[in-house]
């Protein structure tokens, strides 16, 4: 007769399922437009694949080192993987709700009742030792899929933590790596300046006897002055550029900066970086904050299904196992075993639409996450080939000024001669070798900037960041 009873309850709750409102998503962007957006590129590279570890391109093994332990000390990236670690704990926490929850109670209380109260003598009036002993099970049923949707959204959250964790990596060396190789340049460039100097003060020599001789005025032996302190303090700006520069590159690493001090020059081998032939292959799978959206979404989704879960019915079930006595020798007996079951339907039928306001708000966080990632996906596509067309023009740039390089490498050697055969003096001579040394400075200039493009063009491209990585991890 009880089971009946129960079967009828069931039956009636089910009946008055409350229907669930209509869903409104809207739709991810075409992947396959994207990939047909960059297939028209002109990659004349032919390396299959960039490199997790790109920076060793460069083979400069202070960099790697600076790089590496960068990313396994700072103290930024460590904050990030707590919040790594803390959505794992997420996890952990809501699939332990698969399983029953098993309590265990004991306690002894001895206690006088009071002999003008409910209870007769000899409990009224007397003083009792209470034994009390029970095991309790509580059980909430999953037919909805409530728990499986919300361990899914955790996991994606977690997901797009581990992306997000890559993401930051991924800038951390970027932004070290822009810095160490402006600081090679600065190197560079102060090397052409002080021989520029060192001429200088070859031609201030020859202009101060002719000064003496009385063959030229004051105001060009003033010039040739100004000229050396001009290019004297040119040197003492990128030596403060370089020390800001240094001091940078320990601030993002996370380093003391002392550590700045036992950095040497740099010593890049190759500025030329090798790009993947095939970029319109899994560029989105290769961009982490690509995934982070990707994997915000799927969460997002998961927490529509737990919205929807509350539109029906569950069953919890709970039972208790024990034994109460005020007989410590009966204490154990079957006279004092106290045990229950309980089953208890759960569906609010009225609640003044806080159901539907919930769904709303969950549609809502979903369809505004599927535009930030459309916005995102849309960003990656314009920053490659812009990148990539920006690459373009400064190789053109990078051609013509080796061609005006070699004019002036021409005209240094034509003045050489004229010196030589004693059609000239020294002084042109000297002007066309500051000339050529100006020329490779301002050649150091567009290398820099070129670099600058390929480390965003790294970026664009994920710098070796994969998907299947983290999710196999």
């Amino acid at each position: 007769m009880q089971l009946k009873k129960i079967f009828f309850l069931l039956f009636y709750s089910f009946i008055l399922i409350a229907c669930v409102p209509k869903i409104n998503k809207i739709d991810s962007i075409d992947e396959s437009k994207i990939s047909d957006e960059l297939k028209s590129l002109d990659i004349r590279d032919n390396k299959n694949e960039l490199n997790i570890k790109w920076w060793e391109y460069f083979q400069d093994e202070q960099l790697n080192t600076i790089i590496n332990k960068a990313l396994e000390e700072s103290a930024s990236l460590k904050s990030i993987e707590q919040r790594y670690d803390k959505a794992k704990s997420l996890i952990k926490s809501i699939e332990s709700e698969n399983l029953p929850n098993i309590s265990f109670d004991s306690n002894i209380t001895r206690e006088r009742f009071s002999a003008n109260h409910i209870f007769p003598a000899p409990l009224g009036g007397g003083t009792f030792t209470a034994y009390h002993l029970a095991t309790t099970l509580d059980y909430k049923f999953d037919f909805w899929d409530e728990r499986k949707s919300k361990i899914k959204s955790a996991i994606n959250r977690a997901i797009a933590q581990k992306a997000f964790i890559e993401e930051s990596k991924l800038n951390l060396s970027l932004g070290i790596t822009q810095l160490y190789l402006s600081w090679n340049f600065n190197e560079k460039k102060i090397a052409e300046l002080e021989k520029i100097v060192n001429i200088l003060n070859n031609e201030f020599e020859i202009i101060k006897q002719r000064y003496e001789s009385g063959l030229i005025d004051e105001i060009t032996l003033n010039n040739k002055k100004a000229q050396i302190f001009q290019m004297k303090y040119n040197i003492y700006s990128l030596v403060e550029i370089i020390k800001a520069e240094k001091a940078s590159i320990c601030i993002l690493g996370g380093f003391l900066p002392s550590y700045a001090e036992s950095m040497s020059k740099p010593n890049i081998s190759n500025i030329n970086l090798p790009l993947p032939k095939d970029i319109h292959l899994n560029l989105l799978s290769n961009r982490a904050d690509v995934i982070i959206q990707k994997y915000i979404v799927r969460s997002n989704e998961q927490n529509i299904n737990v919205a929807v879960s509350k539109f029906y019915p569950n069953i919890d079930l709970s039972g208790l196992l024990g034994f109460t006595s005020f007989d410590s020798s009966e204490f154990l007996a079957k006279s004092s075993s106290v045990p229950s079951l309980g089953i208890a339907v759960d569906l609010p039928i009225f609640d003044w639409g806080k159901r539907e306001a919930n769904l709303d708000d969950k549609v809502i966080d979903y369809n505004s996450s599927i535009y930030e990632y459309n916005d995102i996906v849309l960003k990656a596509v314009n920053q490659v080939v812009g990148v990539l067309k920006k690459i373009d023009y400064k190789n053109l740039q990078l051609d013509m000024h080796e061609k005006e390089l070699k004019t002036k490498e021409a005209n240094e050697h034509i003045s050489n001669k004229r010196f030589s055969i004693g059609l000239s003096d020294k002084v042109p001579y000297l002007d066309s070798q500051i000339d050529t040394l100006l020329n490779h400075i301002s050649g150091f200039e567009l290398e820099k900037s070129h670099c600058d493009l390929e480390l965003e063009l790294i970026k664009a491209l994920g710098g070796g960041f994969k998907e299947e990585n983290i999710k196999n991890d």
